[in-house]
């Protein structure tokens, strides 16, 4: 009786050794877009607590549904947003700009901005 629950207690532990991280990670929160013209600056309001480990990973754009650029992150600039800015030679006024950010860890987020 006593291996049996002693394997249970193993089992346990180290299944919150292994989704510890996902338990506290946090999706992104909110995007703000501002285009300038051909450049599209992006900024990913994502606090984490460690931003070597729990970061922004990619950020797509997107110009009228169609995929323009990505950009993939090794870590995070600071706890609170990962920036980002990109220059789309093609994109013109009124088009829909799509930016999407993806977490390490966990989630992901999406907003759309027209140009102006």
């Amino acid at each position: 009786m006593n291996s049996w629950r002693n394997k249970f207690y193993l089992l346990f532990l180290f299944s919150l050794i292994v989704n510890a991280p996902v338990t506290f990670a946090t999706s992104p929160r909110d995007i703000e877009i501002k285009i300038i013209g051909t450049k599209v600056y992006v900024k990913v309001y994502h606090h984490v607590v460690n931003p070597r480990q729990h970061y922004i990973k990619f950020i797509y754009v997107y110009v009228n549904g169609r995929w323009r650029v990505k950009q993939r992150f090794f870590y995070q600039q600071n706890p609170e947003y990962q920036e980002a800015v990109f220059n789309i030679p093609s994109l013109h006024r009124k088009d829909e700009v799509l930016v999407i950010a993806y977490c390490n860890l966990h989630g992901k987020l999406d907003k759309m901005a027209i140009a102006p």
